[in-house]
This record gives C-alpha cells, structure tokens and sequence, in this order.
C-alpha cells in the first residue's frame, strides 16, 4: 500500500510539472506599482487612477496604444511569446473640460531584459503606423529622447487640420486644433515602461522632460 502511494504520488508531481506547474512566473499588479512614477513627480498632474494588467488581454485593452490594423489578439500573442509576467497602468490627469489632458503610464514585467526589449521594439513599430485604418490627420515620425538610452519615442503630429474660423472665441486652456499623439518606451533590465498623451504639438519639449523624468524614477527604483 505504501509503494502504490508513493508512485501516486511521484506520478502527480510528475504531471504537475508537465502542465506548466513550476514553469511559469507571475507578478502582482500591486507589485509592479512602485514603479510608476507618482503623480507628486509629475508637475501639473494629478493621481486619476491605477489600472490591473495581470492579464494581458487587458492591458492590451486598457493599457496599448495599437493601430487600427493591428487585431488586439496579436498584441496579446506578442506579449505572451515573450514570457510576460504581469503588468500595472495608471492615469494622471491634468485640467478639465476642453483642457483636459491624460497621461497613461504603464510597467510591466519580463522574464529577461531581451524580452522587455523585444516588446519595446514591436510597440515602437505599432507607434510608427498611421493610427486609423485608413488615411487620417495623423503623420507618425520618430523622435529621440535625450538621456535615455535606448528610448523608442514617436510623435504623431497632425497634418492638414482645418483651423478655427478667425475670431472664434475658444474656451480657457482649450487647444486652438487637434492634439499631437506622444508615445513612448523604455526598458529598465526586464521591466519595460511605456507613456501616452494628447498634447498640444508645441508641447513636445516638455512631453520629452517627462519621460526622461519618468526614466530616471525607474532606474532610481531598479537599484
């Protein structure tokens, strides 16, 4: 009776293993949390929200920037490939009504620095795409930011808009036309970490402090 203990046992230790038991690793949103850089360090913006991206089905859809022409399950693939273990988002926000801006910052998790890479590389790509399915206002061209190696960073700058009529009167803060889209990806060893806004164009420089800001915040964590 012992004997044909010990083998069921062996055999469920066994089979434990082959499914993938001990083989894959996870984080906890909550754990990654340090690593975004709070609101206190961000001049003008306030803490709005934080974001779960446990799952990768939802930080590919709360927390990715995709192109039109991208399906959300190749997002999730890629992310899968490149042995993902967790994820967190939050937004901060600045303004209100027509001077509203968000900022949506995100860290996730890897299982080695040439992952977090790897995936930094294929949103880079994504960011470099028009946004919408067909033609629209929206030129993407790559960017660099100063002092942060290995940086991807992308302004999708509008082209083209109408502008207002003369003499009409926009309401305090409000943008005189379209926003330009900032995105943007670091990596710090397997963490990877990424923005995205809505600015004004002429906000560039100071879209490109951020980031920078948020790059250091990241190293400072990392040790």
């Amino acid at each position: 009776m012992r004997v044909r203990l010990l083998s069921l046992a062996l055999f469920l230790a066994v089979a434990v293993g082959g499914c993938g038991g001990g083989g894959d690793s996870t984080v906890s949103s909550t754990s990654l949390q340090s690593r975004l850089i709070p609101a206190s360090q961000v001049p003008g913006f306030k803490f709005e929200r934080r974001l779960d991206w446990s799952d990768p089905v939802n930080l590919v859809g709360e927390g990715m920037t995709l192109p039109e022409v991208t399906h959300p399950s190749q997002a999730v693939s890629e992310l899968k490939n490149a042995n993902f273990e967790g994820a967190a988002g939050e937004v901060l926000r600045k303004g209100s009504g027509f001077a509203t801006t968000e900022l949506n910052i995100g860290a996730a998790k890897f299982k080695s620095p040439a992952d977090a890479d790897n995936v930094r590389d294929w949103m880079h790509k994504q960011d470099l795409q028009q946004p919408c399915f067909v033609q629209c206002i929206f030129s993407p061209r790559p960017a660099t930011i100063p002092g942060v190696p290995g940086a991807r960073f992308v302004v999708q700058q509008p082209t083209g808009a109408p502008k207002p009529p003369p003499g009409l009167k926009l309401p305090p803060g409000a943008r005189s036309g379209p926003p330009a889209n900032y995105l943007a990806e670091f990596t710090v060893g397997p963490y990877l970490h990424w923005v995205f806004l809505q600015a004004d164009p002429k906000d560039r420089a100071q879209v490109v402090a951020g980031v920078k800001r948020y790059h250091d915040y990241a190293q400072k964590i990392a040790g």
